[in-house]
């Protein structure tokens, strides 16, 4: 009878110690991981942050390359309008202008330089001359204006419009009358123009520069 009751208590003590061992293990694997969750985290945040790091710094890069490429562009377009004399340039972009038009099917008509107009001085009502206005700093360019006829499409006068965007010179359309020849048979979708507009381009002085004058300009 005493050994069977030494036996039961030993059964007990042998299913606490085991419950025990499982509870410790348990507490332990928690305490571990909640550790290394906690570090797995960091890690994935360390990555994100470092791969927002080298976009940020790639696009630093591309910005410093493209205003470096814009950089030279302006200084290789300043070296060679530098080049040119004002007695070539007006010709040279008359010459560039033409190809331009015929390219587009459109037909010149007429091309007719006008006067810049004058600006008279200021006078006082005694009729003596307002010294007093202060004086504009001269233009590293000159600005000539030109009457220019066309005859053409209307879509194809659209497209010379916006290719004056890029011309090689620099043009400025100061206005531009249209009138439409089409008969009552013909479509009036893309009729028949008789155009006349008034340009007026800058013409840069030799030895200047015009980096300054390209955005001032227009």
């Amino acid at each position: 009878m005493a050994v069977s009751k030494r036996l039961q208590r030993a059964q007990r003590a042998a299913k606490m110690t085991a419950l025990l061992t499982a509870a410790t293990f348990a507490l332990g694997a928690a305490s571990l991981y909640l550790p290394w969750s906690m570090a797995q985290e960091n890690q994935a945040r360390l990555q994100e942050k470092q791969q927002e790091l080298q976009e940020a710094q790639q696009a630093a890069s591309q910005l410093q390359q493209v205003q470096d490429e814009l950089q030279t562009t302006q200084r290789n377009l300043q070296f060679l309008e530098r080049g040119v004399s004002q007695a070539a340039y007006v010709p040279t972009m008359l010459k560039q202008f033409e190809q331009t038009v015929r390219q587009l099917n459109l037909q010149i008509v007429a091309i007719r330089p006008q006067a810049p107009p004058v600006r008279l001085p200021t006078t006082n009502p005694d009729g003596s001359t307002d010294s007093s206005q202060p004086q504009e700093p001269p233009k590293p360019y000159d600005e000539q204006l030109f009457e220019i006829q066309l005859r053409g499409k209307f879509w194809d006068t659209v497209r010379l419009l916006k290719g004056l965007e890029t011309f090689p010179k620099i043009l400025a359309v100061q206005s531009l009358n249209a009138q439409a020849k089409t008969t009552a048979e013909e479509s009036t979708d893309n009729p028949d123009l008789e155009i006349k507009m008034v340009v007026k381009a800058f013409i840069f002085r030799e030895g200047r520069g015009q980096t300054s004058a390209s955005t001032s300009g227009g």
